[in-house]
């Protein structure tokens, strides 16, 4: 049985289309950290590089933007525009319209705020965040509001790039990934109710359960800088945690055969599960550890909870058929 499970998991990570991903995280962006004063965009620009400023932050001042990018560069997506105190002057507001016309999403970045209306979004800001310094529990809200402008894999891009953001991406992705497999454990968990399609879509409800934790588990390991080929990465993740651990995630699932009655904890399983899987690969890519079975059950245990008030949103929202 347990060289089934391992041939079962190569097998899975043979299917896998990781490559799109792997390019996308590895394309190179830029980010403008713009402040009235150059010494304050260059600490911000450093303290969001955990470090020496990354070469894909450019740093500038109002009446010194950027110029245009030479062909094949990439232009700025997103752009911080950072100043001291509650509201920003007239100055900076002038070039966050310009910067917004120019089709980049402004972050404006309120140092040292004390209003409760601090952080509300004025004038071309897309988002405004209130940071009392530069330390790393401020970095952390700035990465929150960083990565709620990106979509998709673009996270991924910055947070190789950018330490602070890693972990803020890295628990998105566990939960957006919980979620999507909650989702499509519900909307599935109907379909088995059929008798005669139950087994058959129970067992590729496996597949495609594990499959998606795979995915995740990449895209942290990205996050976290990993480099190799994909399979190789994923091989190290599967080595560390074992191959069965996934499979006794996904195999959970046959809950789903006891008809309606199972599928709250079919919803359930599915999003915990996900989310030890997720809190698994986020300890091996940024500690190299495995996390212990105490500490995955603990997991496990807090995310059934969320997963079964899913549960509760989807029926309600569908009319699904009461447990």
């Amino acid at each position: 049985m347990k060289l089934a499970v391992v041939s079962d998991v190569w097998r899975l990570l043979r299917e896998l289309d990781l490559e799109a991903i792997r390019v996308e995280a590895a394309r190179p962006f830029r980010l403008l950290v713009l402040a009235q004063d150059a010494v304050v965009a260059t600490e911000l620009a450093t303290a969001l590089s955990a470090g020496p400023c990354h070469p894909w932050l450019l740093t500038a001042a109002p009446g010194a933007l950027p110029p245009a990018p030479a062909a094949g560069d990439p232009a700025p997506e997103l752009a911080l525009v950072a100043f001291r105190g509650d509201d920003d002057p007239a100055e900076l507001r002038a070039v966050q319209a310009e910067l917004a016309a120019r089709g980049l999403r402004v972050i404006a970045c309120a140092l040292g705020a004390t209003s409760r209306h601090a952080e509300v979004p004025r004038g071309a800001e897309a988002a405004r965040v209130a940071l009392p310094d530069l330390q790393p529990a401020s970095i952390e809200r700035l990465a929150t509001a960083l990565t709620s402008a990106l979509a998709g894999d673009r996270r991924i891009a910055y947070a190789r790039a950018l330490p602070p953001l890693r972990d803020v991406v890295s628990r998105r992705l566990i939960d957006e990934s919980a979620r999507a497999n909650a989702t499509y454990a519900f909307t599935a968990g109907l379909a088995e109710n059929v008798p005669v399609l139950g087994v058959p879509l129970t067992v590729a409800d496996m597949v495609v359960l594990t499959k998606n934790q795979l995915m995740m588990a990449y895209r942290i390991a990205l996050c976290a800088g990993k480099q190799g080929a994909p399979t190789d990465v994923l091989g190290e993740f599967v080595g560390v945690i074992g191959g069965g651990f996934l499979f006794r995630q996904a195999g959970r699932q046959l809950v789903g055969l006891i008809p309606i009655a199972g599928l709250p904890a079919k919803v359930a399983v599915a999003y915990a599960g996900t989310v030890a899987v997720g809190r698994a690969a986020l300890a091996w890519a940024t500690k190299g550890d495995a996390l212990s079975a105490a500490t995955l059950r603990g997991h496990y245990r807090e995310a059934k909870q969320r997963g079964l008030a899913l549960f509760r949103d989807l029926r309600g929202a569908r009319g699904a058929p009461s447990a």
